[in-house]
């Protein structure tokens, strides 16, 4: 009532003109000019009246018309004002029984539209036009219903094509039920979904209900206008829309996975999508499972993924992991080939002499590839008795070595190249006991003793006590490196690898001897 009355005065300039309400009579039309219409009246008169107003007739019909007034030559009727007294009536049974009529939107004015709805101008607010913003209905005919009617003489009407769009509305959504399979056209294509239209009531299908396989981009399988089945699984009363899915037409092609994959079977995919930590590899269209970064080769060297597989590659792959109720699915490429560590396990002990090609080379060592995806580790300190720079070896050389250490829990396998040779302590022990004399050159002298060269890597040392049988307060004075000197080995300490030699020994030895060859040189027999 409060729209009636803000838009009593918009409608003044749209009401028709007063007219007198006089006799109303029936005439037959004898004839038709441009402009008018001639009526017999069964009077001296004949009545006129404007040809727009019984534009539906034809010479010789009788037409119901009201006079307007009378001059010298003719009776002026009107066929409208009868009309418009009909057509009110029909305007007013129609709000009292809440009948949709139909109407012509004609123009806009402030606030809202005038319609006209037979032959009446009514005033439509935009708040009931049912118009989209922007959208222009002028000249459109709408089907309304009458909100109220006011003013008998000014005959002020309301209407309202929004009711009419939701009455419809709801007598759609009331013919439609969940679990119905119904046709939609769609009218939008979204990023998260497809909003489709079914008669008058708008729907929704959500990008997960499209299909039971991932999609990433509805522009590529739909376009705006397809026709496309679905199944209602939600109704909104309050907004009258619905919600639909496609995928529940078909099977859940989950259903059967433990029939058509079961766990340790092998089948060929395609890789879909690789992320940071794996590969998802589609078995068929809803069925997708991940291949792990762990599970797609034997070898610790994958850094980049694509170097390994790429989107659209075909793979064979085994099935290590089922769960059907939360739908996950876990492959491996790498389980289809056998563990290189095993086969490395069979091949190698501790012990074995093999070759390697270097792979890696760090200031600490290097690393050999023994066999595919199977490394050793040769430790700087490994590579030979004695010191060597860290360059020795580059990317590419094969190398001979000796398996030293293996670590089955950790997969690791340490090699050595010195250890193909006997060690410098082995020869001393092979070579020299206690009591051998050696002579060697000085190569070193310390406050507390002389150190001489026995082999390769093996230095022996003369501590100062036993570097002469008589008191030396400094090496220096008596010995220079590079002398040569005679020692008696007195220890082989194979704990610590230490030789200790004595000079002393070997000159009281030769002291006593030397008194032993006097005595029985000069002695004098009784």
């Amino acid at each position: 009532m409060n729209d009636m009355t803000n838009f009593e005065e918009l409608l003044e300039d749209f009401l028709p003109e007063n007219v007198s309400r006089g006799e109303e009579l029936e005439g037959k039309i004898i004839r038709k000019d441009r402009e008018f219409a001639y009526l017999d009246i069964n009077s001296k008169l004949e009545a006129r009246v404007l040809a727009s107003e019984v534009e539906d007739y034809n010479v010789g019909d009788v037409v119901k018309v009201s006079i307007v007034e009378e001059n010298e030559m003719f009776v002026i009727v009107s066929r409208k004002n009868i009309e418009i007294n009909e057509n009110f009536i029909k305007i007013k049974e129609a709000f009292e029984n809440e009948k949709v009529l139909k109407g012509k939107v004609v123009k806009k004015v402030k606030g809202g539209y005038i319609v006209e709805v037979l032959k009446l101008n009514a005033f439509m607010p935009n708040s009931l036009s049912n118009a989209k913003k922007d959208e222009d209905i002028i000249g459109k005919e709408v089907e309304v219903i009458i909100k109220d009617v006011k003013d008998e003489k000014r005959r002020k009407i309301l209407v309202s094509a929004k009711e009419v769009a939701l009455k419809k509305e709801t007598e759609t959504l009331s013919k439609v039920s969940v679990g119905d399979i119904i046709e939609v056209e769609i009218e939008k294509i979204l990023d998260f979904g497809l909003s489709v239209k079914y008669e008058n009531i708008i729907g929704f299908i959500h990008i997960s209900e499209v299909g039971w396989e991932k999609i990433n981009d509805l522009k590529e399988i739909f376009n705006i206008g397809d026709k496309v089945k679905g199944k209602v699984i939600e109704k909104d009363e309050k907004n009258r829309s619905i919600k639909l899915s496609i995928k529940q037409l078909i099977e859940d092609p989950w259903n059967k996975i433990d029939e058509k994959y079961p766990l340790d079977s092998e089948t060929v995919g395609k890789v879909v999508r690789i992320v940071k930590f794996g590969i998802f590899v589609e078995l068929e269209k809803g069925i997708e499972g991940l291949v792990h970064i762990s599970d797609l080769t034997w070898s610790k060297k994958i850094r980049n993924i694509e170097d390994f597989v790429k989107v659209g590659d075909e793979v064979k792959v085994k099935v290590i992991e089922l769960n059907k109720e939360d739908k996950k699915l876990k492959l491996s490429i790498k389980a289809l080939q056998r563990n290189p560590w095993e086969v490395a396990m069979e091949k190698f002990q501790v012990g074995t002499v093999t070759k390697g090609k270097v792979v890696d080379v760090k200031d600490f060592g290097m690393f050999l590839e023994l066999l595919e995806d199977v490394d050793a580790f040769v430790h700087i300190s490994d590579y030979s008795w004695s010191k060597v720079d860290s360059n020795l070896y580059k990317v590419g050389d094969e190398v001979e070595v000796k398996i030293i250490e293996i670590d089955q829990e950790n997969k690791k396998i340490k090699a050595g190249i010195k250890q193909l040779t006997k060690s410098p302590w082995e020869i001393i022990e092979e070579k020299y006991k206690v009591g051998d004399v050696v002579k060697r050159e000085i190569n070193n002298i310390t406050d507390f003793g002389i150190f001489l060269k026995i082999e390769e890597n093996v230095d022996g040392m003369i501590h100062i006590s036993e570097a002469s049988k008589d008191f030396i307060k400094n090496l220096n004075d008596k010995f220079k490196v590079g002398d040569e000197v005679e020692a008696e080995i007195i220890e082989i300490d194979n704990e610590n690898k230490k030789v200790k030699l004595s000079i002393k020994k070997l000159e009281i030895v030769k002291e006593k001897q030397e008194e032993k060859e006097l005595i029985e040189k000069y002695s004098v027999v009784e």
